[in-house]
């Protein structure tokens, strides 16, 4: 029984391979038998990072019918690839026959702890099937807005698709470990607030120059500089997994292909992988949730941007707040952040008088009327005031 574990984003450019590519390794130095599935079908990008030239590919295994055994590289720092093919249109439109004859090739991976699936970025459904399939998603993100709203979108889908795996979140590209778990810490609880969701976060992988020159030099930081700062953040990481390793979800080989191919929207006899049924069609409703994820996406950016500022503006939070039980409920809680005012109220404007100023909020209740608040503390009493006026 083996670990799929599937390392994705929402968007391109986060650094998924080179956490891919690093962890493995890193696993791999730890005694643990590792494979690395190069599953970005048409830019595969594992072959360019380690300079690699494989005279095979997943292509052949399609087209030409060669087995996984004849493409797979051997012990590359002790981890065996699978190397994806790059340009290839071919791969990025795989035929519901092909992904069956691909997944039934793959049931040869056997006798390996760990198979890591390094796959493509976006929420297009071969894509979105790889994760729906593992057992264990790695999510990548970065601190940057777009980064972080692309991810959500992605975990909205999943979701949406009763995944009942586990997802673990990566910051990559934190300046320190405080900056890393700030955006951490910002991804949480917009998922937690709008999906009810609990994310944990796996690890932080800082910005290191060091591993911009082992891409530059295309090699694996743990070869190139093993002290660095990012390779011990990924060591870390590879910790991680294997501390859970007693508590996780184990599949065998054929029944993870088999659900890839189910999820990909593709039916399956139980005794084999090649009976292929046609693909499914979009469906309506997938393209109004695609709709409501555009919407959500800006939403999202402009609450992040709001929490921001009220974080800049904000000496001294405050120590009561508003925060969302439920939807259509609110509540007063003690020791909350002030952002959770942002998330609900409809504005706010600075009042005050000589030598005091504060935010004034103004928020809807159930039954229709406008409330008009400030935060303070537990003592205050919040009151309904008169126009042009506050209360505290």
């Amino acid at each position: 029984m083996t670990r799929f574990v599937s390392i994705t984003s929402g968007k391109g450019g986060v650094g998924k391979t080179s956490i891919a590519v690093n962890l493995s390794m890193q696993l791999a130095q730890r005694g643990k038998r590792v494979c690395l599935i190069d599953a970005d079908w048409g830019l595969a990008n594992v072959n360019v990072m380690l300079r690699l030239r494989p005279q095979h590919t997943l292509e052949d295994v399609i087209v030409s019918g060669l087995s996984v055994d004849a493409i797979m590289l051997r012990n590359i720092q002790g981890v065996d690839i699978l190397p994806g093919s790059s340009g290839s249109e071919r791969m990025a439109r795989l035929s519901p026959e092909q992904l069956g004859r691909l997944a039934n090739a793959m049931q040869a991976l056997e006798n390996y702890d760990f198979v890591i699936i390094d796959s493509s970025s976006g929420i297009a459904r071969n894509v979105l099937a790889l994760s729906l399939a593992s057992p264990e998603v790695l999510m990548v993100i970065t601190p940057e807005p777009t980064s972080m709203t692309d991810a959500y979108a992605l975990l909205k889908l999943l979701y949406a698709e009763s995944y009942q795996g586990r997802v673990q979140v990566i910051v990559n590209h934190s300046r320190n470990h405080s900056v890393g778990r700030h955006s951490y810490d910002r991804f949480r609880e917009v998922v937690e607030f709008y999906l009810k969701l609990r994310l944990p976060l796996l690890g932080l992988v800082q910005e290191d120059e060091r591993m911009q020159k082992a891409v530059l030099k295309q090699q694996a930081l743990s070869s190139h500089s093993p002290e660095s700062v990012a390779a011990r953040d990924i060591g870390s990481l590879a910790g991680q997994l294997l501390l859970e390793d007693n508590s996780i979800k184990r599949v065998d080989t054929t029944t993870f292909w088999k659900r890839y191919l189910e999820t990909a929207g593709h039916s399956i006899t139980s005794s084999s992988c090649d009976e292929v049924a046609a693909s499914e069609d979009e469906t309506p409703e997938r393209a109004e949730l695609e709709d409501q994820i555009e919407l959500l996406n800006a939403q999202v950016d402009a609450l992040i941007s709001e929490v921001t500022h009220l974080r800049q503006a904000s000496e001294k939070p405050s120590d009561t707040s508003v925060v969302p039980l439920d939807r259509g409920r609110r509540s007063l809680r003690s020791c909350c952040p002030e952002r959770w005012v942002a998330e609900l109220a409809s504005g706010y404007e600075i009042a005050g008088e000589p030598d005091n100023s504060f935010p004034v909020y103004e928020l809807e209740q159930p039954d229709g009327k406008v409330i008009h608040f400030a935060c303070h503390s537990l003592d205050d009493a919040y009151e309904n005031p008169q126009p042009q006026s506050t209360s505290s």
